[in-house]
């Protein structure tokens, strides 16, 4: 009996040791679970703190690429409105042109008819009779007459008649045959 008293003293001693270890085990579990929780609670808190940082910059970031948009549409629109003013001035430079060009030639060809009717409007004062009678004389002593038509069978009177008379008979017959 002895042997198995002293048998069970040991695994007694031997049931102590475990049941000590197992509660030693179960201790550093709990203890592991703790910190295993406090480092799972401090994650979760980080994830928290970074998943809000993480909204607050990607509300930043909408705000600024919202502000970016407006500005690219605010200068889409000025470029349609400078677009628009081209295509205007395009589509009226021919117009004016050819205006400009139009009034040229009703100009050029107005002012001949505004010549006229100047001059057919214009009061003529009469010329006096001695200064129509110096032209006529010098047409008719002329060479070659501008206002009345040259007659071969009249002589012209004047300066012919004047180189009649300072020539010698020698120089008439061959005056003569010049005529």
């Amino acid at each position: 009996m002895l042997t198995a008293i002293g048998c069970d003293e040991e695994e007694n001693k031997r049931l102590a040791e475990m049941a000590e270890r197992h509660l030693e085990r179960q201790a550093e579990q709990s203890r592991q679970v703790t910190e295993l929780q406090r480092e799972v609670a401090e994650g979760s808190r980080r994830l928290v703190e970074a998943d809000a940082q993480a909204r607050q910059e990607m509300v930043t970031l909408q705000r600024e690429v919202q502000a970016e948009r407006s500005e690219v549409g605010r200068q889409r629109d000025l470029l349609e409105g400078e677009r628009r003013d081209l295509a205007a001035k395009r589509r009226l430079d021919p117009i004016v042109a050819a205006a400009i060009t139009n009034i040229g030639l009703l100009l050029a060809c107005l002012l001949p008819l505004v010549l006229c009717w100047y001059l057919l409007t214009r009061r003529v004062e009469p010329a006096d009779d001695q200064a129509v009678a110096e032209v006529l004389l010098e047409d008719l002593v002329a060479d070659r007459p501008l206002l009345l038509p040259r007659t071969d069978g009249v002589r012209a009177i004047g300066l012919r008649a004047e180189r009649d008379v300072s020539r010698s008979p020698d120089d008439s017959d061959h005056a003569d045959r010049s005529t």
